[in-house]
């Protein structure tokens, strides 16, 4: 996600150890993996709404809705199966009378590192770092001229099987 160096004005947006997109293509692999579509549009709606330096949203369930293409009565299901992965945390507000929610973009949605055990679970893992223990999908290491490295920690990876490009 993106941060904004205060003395500079710079903004990076691309963590340590991470690979940036504006979408976090990492759950929606998750997602599509678990067969959960409908999950997957209403994250890609939550993600529409954040602003440069922000990982908040509050769109109503009416906005939700229409853009996500869900009826209001399954936003809440799927609400609970991102949070299940942990790629959202809600929370709510008061505002006026009403009480709203809060959706907080999660860095496990970009991370794949980051995951949780039930999320982990759909992930298509190919290696493991030994240095830090976590396991590793394509993308996240690299042929370094001595050993194979994990660009998050610098770390030897054991590759467990290769993947060719044609079977993603």
């Amino acid at each position: 996600m993106r941060t904004t160096n205060k003395k500079t004005g710079e903004i990076n947006t691309i963590q340590p150890g991470g690979l940036y997109a504006a979408f976090p293509i990492p759950a929606y692999q998750v997602l599509a993996r678990m067969g959960e579509h409908q999950a997957k549009n209403l994250l890609m709606c939550l993600v529409s709404h954040m602003g440069m330096n922000n990982t908040c949203v509050f769109p109503s369930y009416s906005t939700i809705a229409a853009e996500a293409g869900l009826s209001r009565n399954s936003i809440r299901k799927n609400l609970d199966i991102l949070e299940e992965c942990g790629f959202i945390k809600t929370f709510q507000f008061k505002q006026g009378k009403k009480v709203r929610n809060k959706y907080y973009i999660q860095p496990a949605a970009y991370n794949s590192g980051l995951m949780n055990n039930f999320a982990r679970r759909y992930r298509n893992v190919i290696a493991r770092c030994h240095r830090c223990g976590k396991f590793l999908n394509r993308g996240e290491f690299g042929q370094g001229p001595t050993f194979t490295a994990h660009f998050g920690c610098g770390g030897s990876v054991k590759v467990y099987r290769k993947v060719s490009r044609k079977s993603d």
